[in-house]
C-alpha cells in the first residue's frame, strides 16, 4: 500500500520518523552521562533533546496519520493487504505505542525543571521515566517494521513486469 503523504516519490513519515528517535535516544544517552559525570550539563541536554524530540514526534505523527486511516479504511473484498486484520492491529499497536510515547515524554519534559536541576530533589524519576520512554520507542519502532516489512504500507510494491518494461529505461529492449 502506497504512503498518502510523499515528497518526490518517498513517503514524509520515513523521513521524518528519525528525527524523534534520535532525539529520545540523545536524552537518554544524555541521562547517562549526568549519571556517570554529575554534570549539570548533561541534565540540560536531556531537557532539550526531549522538547525538541517532542515537537519532531509530533510531526511523526501527523505524517504516519494518513497511512494509518487508509489501513483502518480497507476493506476485506479487493484489499491491497494481504492479512489486513493483521496490518489493522499492527497499525493500531503502533498508533497506541506512539501515543504513549507522547505521553511518557511529555511528562519527562514537566519532570526536568525546565532543564534546571531542582533543587534537594532527585533527579530519579526523570531518569526511569525516560528509560521508559526508550522502551516505548523500541515498542514503537518494532511495531513500523512490522507495518513496513511484512504488511507493506507505505511501501509501493512493484506491478508484473513485462518484459518490455525492466527497470527504469522503459521501453528500451533489453538482449
Amino acid at each position: 500500500m502506497k504512503s498518502r503523504l510523499q515528497f518526490a516519490g518517498h513517503p514524509i513519515h520515513a523521513m521524518v520518523v528519525g528525527f524523534p528517535i534520535g532525539l529520545y535516544t540523545t536524552a537518554l544517552v544524555c541521562d547517562g552521562l549526568f549519571l556517570l559525570l554529575h554534570d549539570p550539563f548533561w541534565f540540560r541536554m536531556a531537557y532539550w533533546a526531549i522538547a525538541f524530540g517532542l515537537v519532531t514526534h509530533m510531526s511523526a505523527a501527523l505524517t504516519g496519520l494518513p497511512d494509518f486511516l487508509a489501513v483502518m479504511r480497507e476493506r476485506q473484498e479487493g484489499h491491497e493487504l494481504h492479512d489486513l486484520k493483521g496490518a489493522q492491529r499492527v497499525a493500531t499497536s503502533h498508533l497506541v505505542f506512539g501515543v504513549g510515547l507522547l505521553v511518557v515524554q511529555g511528562l519527562n519534559l514537566a519532570l526536568r525543571n525546565g532543564g534546571e536541576m531542582p533543587a534537594g530533589v532527585s533527579v530519579a524519576m526523570p531518569v526511569i521515566v525516560n528509560v521508559i520512554g526508550a522502551a516505548l520507542v523500541g515498542l514503537q519502532g518494532w511495531y513500523g517494521g512490522e507495518l513496513v516489512y511484512r504488511h507493506h504500507v507505505g511501501v509501493e510494491l512493484p506491478g508484473p513486469a513485462s518484459d518490455e518494461s525492466h527497470g527504469k529505461h522503459k521501453g528500451k529492449k533489453h538482449s
